[in-house]
């Protein structure tokens, strides 16, 4: 190989990378532990959708009891892997959700006004929502 040829294809390889972690960032990212119940069919869990520009966190969080859940709008922070963001619900009151980024998963807790209690969460990345 010539060596303008072995100058370039690092760059390329560089290039390609930064082109598919822009491309990961412009979607909304989407953490779950939703499970289908099999006594009743009904759907159970927690599931965040995340949408991170920069430092800036927004999105939606939807509790499954049963069907399709209410979405409700949380804002917040990211700095470096922590997340921090809050909204409010009917009928769940104030909610925060604190936690960690990690590949392939969140870790955090969700705090629910109406529980008084924080809950630790481990979410899954998933492609899509349930509902």
């Amino acid at each position: 190989m010539n060596s303008s040829l072995l100058r370039v294809c690092p760059l390329l390889l560089v290039l390609a990378v930064v082109i598919a972690s822009a491309k990961e960032n412009l979607g909304p990212r989407i953490y779950s532990d939703v499970h289908i119940e099999e006594a009743a069919g009904d759907l159970v869990g927690t599931e965040v959708e995340l949408k991170i520009e920069g430092t800036k966190a927004t999105g939606v969080l939807r509790i499954y009891q049963g069907g399709c859940a209410e979405p409700v709008q949380v804002t917040g922070s990211l700095s470096g892997n922590a997340v921090h963001v809050s909204g409010e619900g009917q009928g769940f009151g104030k909610i925060e959700i604190t936690g960690n980024l990690r590949r392939g998963g969140f870790e955090g807790l969700l705090r629910l006004e109406r529980n008084h209690t924080a809950e630790k969460i481990r979410l899954k990345k998933i492609t899509k929502p349930h509902c």
